[in-house]
């Protein structure tokens, strides 16, 4: 008797069990799968361009982000198997922005449709913004030698291409190329070959993007001055030796008189230019 109700007490567990994973079954069956994502690959151009390699394309459906894919190959996406995968739901509108820029071309999202070829393409006419022109030092000594850093900030709404600047007024190249050192700040040095005419120089700089706009409207003032010869007891280098510097040319030989040429040559300086 004992026996035949443990038999029935363990039918009883196991049909228990079926009933909860048919439960769990239909619960599944009513929610259904998640769609597929959509797949999608073609040509990619900006301004007629193929894109380069690094391009973002991102997709969106009532302007949530669904899917983005970073292109490997200038003016191709999703191929080699590497497609452009879109969640969605049947009915739904994707757009698509190539680097930012919001692409000519959209699609319906089709649930059972795969891989679908797209070919994308998006108009940029924004120039980079350049600001913040910068030398430093300001001014330097045509000796060869003596450098300034020129300094830049470009942003654009897509992505910089090259940024130069005209040297050419200064011995230099008129392309020289500025590099990227941090965040979007662009830098190159120069110096002032002997023989360069003192004077200010508008070194003009020109950004551009990848879609080929440009802004060269944007200037780096540096100027060239005349190298100032040394002075004794000159410690601010303005070229001429005060009543001040004078006193501390004194006050030093006091506290140490070891240097008589150098005393009489700091009143000499002070005499010639005070």
């Amino acid at each position: 008797m004992e026996k035949s109700k443990n038999t029935k007490t363990a039918w009883a567990l196991i049909l228990l069990s079926i009933l909860l994973a048919l439960s769990g079954m239909m619960v599944v069956s009513a929610d259904g799968p998640s769609p597929i994502p959509n797949q999608f690959y073609g040509t990619v151009t900006i301004n007629g361009d193929p894109a380069p390699a690094g391009t973002i394309i991102s997709a969106y459906i009532d302007g949530e982000l669904r899917g983005s894919l970073e292109i490997g190959t200038a003016g191709n996406y999703g191929y080699d198997l590497n497609y452009l995968s879109v969640a969605g739901n049947d009915s739904d509108t994707i757009t698509f922005r190539i680097c930012g820029v919001l692409a000519n071309e959209t699609i319906t999202w089709c649930g059972g449709c795969g891989p679908r070829r797209l070919n994308l393409s998006a108009e940029d006419a924004e120039a980079p913004v350049v600001t913040n022109p910068d030398a430093n030092p300001p001014s330097i000594v045509a000796d060869g030698a003596q450098l300034s850093r020129l300094n830049v900030t470009v942003r654009d709404n897509c992505a910089v291409g090259i940024v130069t600047v005209n040297l050419s007024a200064i011995g230099g190249s008129d392309a020289q190329v500025m590099e990227c050192i941090g965040g979007d700040v662009y830098s190159t040095t120069t110096n002032a070959p002997v023989g360069t005419a003192n004077g200010t120089y508008d070194l003009q700089v020109n950004a551009s993007d990848i879609a080929g706009n440009y802004n060269d409207c944007v200037d780096i003032v540096l100027e060239i001055v005349p190298e100032v010869p040394f002075l004794c007891g000159d410690t601010n280098g303005d070229g001429k030796v005060d009543m001040d510097e004078l006193f501390d040319a004194v006050d030093a030989y006091i506290a140490e008189p070891t240097d008589m040429d150098t005393l009489f040559c700091v009143i000499d300086a002070y005499i010639d230019t005070a």
